[in-house]
């Protein structure tokens, strides 16, 4: 095949039906990935920052019953019956300086969100953050919330877990959606080989008019009801083709 053939694309009307569906079933693929992905990383979010504000709120109620020393020993227990990789907290007071933590080698290189500290101050309202890891594929999804007077709680959690199962979605989605564009490409030049085999019919039978045979007739294919309107209203101006020339 010559190079200009390679780069001048089929002009049938075959190839661009063929090509508009396979377009058509990849934006609309897309768009239901899209739409999946929303869907699946809110909802993994949610879940991961309503599992953060009950440990915060269990935190607050050892506070409220038991103080503050209960709260460090609480949170020291839960980041090491977790892993250390995968949960961290921080106290802090109002100010935003820490007082008591987990282990923090493997998160040293997360801080303190003071501004966050201060909306906590002003609103009461828990805040939340995704932070990624500087020199590292991992991210965290960070909650700040108050447990007791001026004393707030830092909470990390990592989202590994999460990040590995989209990451699998997304590899399920792109090798089914190639495999059902590929099927539907071939499904789509099928189909558009099929709808227009009855105007190639009638191409044919126009040429071997062209050679003085006027007996020729177009097949009627009683299948596309346009395609033989078409063949019917080709025959009949053959039949007053060959009366006129006959007669």
């Amino acid at each position: 095949m010559s190079f200009g053939r390679m780069i001048r694309l089929p002009q049938t009307l075959s190839f661009r039906l063929t090509l508009w569906y396979g377009l058509i079933f990849s934006i609309s693929s897309c768009l239901a990935f899209l739409f999946f992905y929303v869907l699946i990383t809110t909802n993994l979010k949610k879940q991961l920052d309503d599992r953060l504000s009950q440990k915060i709120s269990e935190f607050e109620a050892i506070y409220n019953l038991q103080g503050l020393d209960e709260v460090k020993e609480a949170a020291l227990i839960e980041s090491r019956a977790a892993g250390e990789k995968k949960i961290f907290f921080r106290l802090l007071y109002a100010s935003g300086v820490a007082f008591s933590s987990s282990n923090m080698s493997y998160w040293r290189a997360i801080g303190i969100n003071r501004k966050a500290v201060r909306q906590l101050m002003t609103s009461r309202s828990r805040v939340y953050e995704t932070l990624s890891i500087p020199g590292r594929d991992d991210r965290v999804r960070i909650a700040y919330g108050v447990i007791g007077r001026k004393i707030v709680v830092q909470l990390g959690y990592s989202m590994e877990t999460d990040i590995a199962f989209v990451a699998i979605f997304k590899r399920i989605f792109f090798v089914t959606m190639s495999a059902l564009i590929i099927t539907a490409v071939l499904v789509g030049w099928f189909m558009a080989r099929r709808a227009v085999s009855g105007v190639e019919a009638v191409t044919r039978t126009a040429r071997q008019i062209s050679e003085s045979d006027l007996g020729r007739r177009v097949p009627i294919m009683a299948r596309h009801e346009e395609i033989d309107r078409l063949a019917v209203t080709f025959n009949q101006m053959l039949d007053r083709i060959e009366k006129l020339v006959v007669g």
